[in-house]
């Protein structure tokens, strides 16, 4: 059985990966520090196959990544789009420290493991036209500091192999959406919309029938959502495939501008009621207004195509956001 280190495994994208390891046989052990939301419970913490260290990368002895065959980098800064210019220079501080600790510990320790580097569709945040995986290497540069910080991640990734050998794939999920995910919610239970990703925000303003209903910008930028089932599923695929060093999109079938996401959402969860107004708010000079990928590449190596649209990934997502507000009713009256 194949031995996987996976960093950062109790995130949202990290905690599908893992069950889905499990589920196919491998033995995993997540290192999370819980840095954003607190410690999560998910399902397969019990699993016999499973071990959770709760602890930063970058206080790791290189030691701790002996055995691995293959060593999972996700652990990273991550959120919305008031996140990203609300801490910029921590996200390019602390996304490169966890991720050159973890490339120094790799090569130190367990230099024949495949590094799976997660990046991000935001490494394109500047194209206006469907990226392919070409593009990140010829594209104009990124101006927001995650998305410079997570093509420099590429670059170093690479160097890492030119120069030691590391073995690597570098992956790039778009817009990973699905259960897993709620708003961020501040100390006295209102929700601090914008720090986490659009389609939890969206079907809790529903939910709480958000009057006007609040979009930043125009509601006219362009998202390829990709439910987390399929960027696991992908991933597992490759794995068991003879695809090294490279780099691939993993791109799901559903893109959408905001303000149909926001009216198919609305529709959702209060069908037969008519769509509030909208109350434009305020977005950052560097608001990415397209962001469109294409997963060609990998389709060619794996035969792999996106199975969840656009209505499984509402339904999925407006069903746990429900669950866990029954945990916290009193949230329901902030917005």
């Amino acid at each position: 059985m194949k031995k996987v280190l996976c960093l950062g495994g109790a995130g949202f994208i990290g905690s599908y990966v893992t069950r889905e390891l499990l589920n196919a046989g491998y033995h995993v052990t997540v290192i999370d520090s819980f840095s954003k939301y607190g410690y999560l419970e998910h399902d397969f913490y019990s699993h016999p196959n499973f071990k959770l260290q709760i602890k930063d990368v970058r206080i790791m002895y290189p030691s701790e990544f002996k055995g691995f065959d293959i060593i999972l980098c996700l652990a990273a800064l991550i959120g919305g789009i008031k996140y990203f210019h609300q801490i910029p220079y921590r996200i390019a501080r602390d996304n490169t420290e966890l991720l050159a600790h973890a490339i120094d510990s790799t090569l130190a320790a367990a230099p024949e493991a495949l590094f799976v580097y997660f990046s991000s569709s935001m490494v394109y945040e500047k194209m206006t036209r469907p990226v392919f995986e070409e593009d990140a290497l010829t594209q104009p540069v990124p101006v927001t500091n995650y998305g410079m910080q997570k093509l420099f991640g590429e670059f170093m990734t690479r160097g890492a192999h030119q120069e030691f050998g590391l073995n690597y794939l570098i992956v790039r999920p778009f817009n990973a959406v699905g259960s897993g995910e709620l708003p961020d919610f501040k100390a006295d239970g209102s929700v601090d919309f914008g720090m986490s990703h659009v389609i939890p925000d969206f079907v809790y303003k529903a939910m709480v029938k958000q009057t006007p209903f609040e979009i930043f910008g125009d509601g006219q930028q362009v998202r390829t959502f990709t439910h987390a089932k399929d960027i696991s599923e992908a991933l597992l695929r490759l794995f068991d495939s003879s695809a090294r060093n490279d780099d691939f999109n993993i791109c799901g079938n559903s893109t959408e501008n905001v303000a149909d996401l926001a009216h198919k959402i609305w529709a959702h969860v209060n069908p037969g009621q008519t769509f509030p107004a909208v109350q434009q708010m305020p977005v950052p000079p560097a608001d990415v207004r397209f962001r469109i990928g294409v997963s060609d590449k990998l389709k060619r190596a794996i035969g792999w195509e996106s199975k969840y649209g656009i209505d499984y990934i509402i339904e999925d997502t407006a069903q746990f956001v429900a669950a866990s507000m029954k945990t916290r009713p009193h949230v329901l009256t902030k917005v």
